[in-house]
């Protein structure tokens, strides 16, 4: 999905069904999305939900971390992942290239709305990230005494029927197949290779 602003004059109503998204800025453009694909025009609340709900297929998605570096987003800033809260606060590390320039090199790993777990590497907060799909079980243990469950965050090996974020490890593949009857499919070894930090 293609990001654009313009001051041109523009229809009321966008592909979408909605207006264009109003001026924040002070400088008389609106705002709207344009599909590079279908040259369809959406508003930034459809464009983001667009790109949320393409990112539950996706294995590598590009995206934006927010400037105070807890969540990823659109590029209007649509809310896409919540980045852990260990990364937020990172300070990056130096890193010399073999020309002998330098750069701060931040990894970032985040919790997409799905529970997909994911991975990526940039120059810091408030730049663009490609991030990878980790290969991490996205089974959920209770924990009790008033505390949210949490992940299993060992290696998947088996992929579910519900797309590319319903991943399980083998333990719980066959758990959820005694428990509910789903089939899951063996993951090939190097589908979904996790980034390193």
């Amino acid at each position: 999905m293609t990001t654009t602003r313009t001051a041109a004059a523009m229809a009321d109503v966008l592909d979408c069904g909605h207006p264009a998204t109003p001026d924040t800025s002070g400088t008389g453009a609106t705002g709207y999305a344009i599909d590079p694909a279908t040259d369809a025009t959406r508003c930034y609340p459809c464009s983001d939900e667009r790109e949320r709900e393409a990112m539950t297929r996706a294995n590598t998605f590009v995206a934006y971390v927010s400037t105070d570096g807890r969540t990823l987003t659109t590029w209007p800033g649509g809310h896409l992942a919540t980045i852990d809260p260990a990364d937020a606060h990172q300070h990056g590390q130096r890193i010399y290239t073999p020309s002998g320039g330098r750069w701060t090199r931040y990894v970032w790993h985040a919790t997409d709305v799905d529970g997909g777990r994911w991975g990526g590497v940039n120059g810091g907060p408030g730049l663009v990230i490609r991030m990878r799909r980790l290969r991490v079980c996205t089974w959920q243990t209770e924990v009790g005494n008033g505390r949210s469950s949490r992940y299993c965050h060992r290696r998947a090996t088996h992929a579910g029927r519900g797309g590319a974020f319903d991943l399980y490890c083998r333990t719980h593949a066959r758990q959820v197949f005694d428990l509910y009857g789903w089939t899951t499919t063996a993951l090939p070894p190097r589908a979904l290779a996790p980034v390193t930090a």
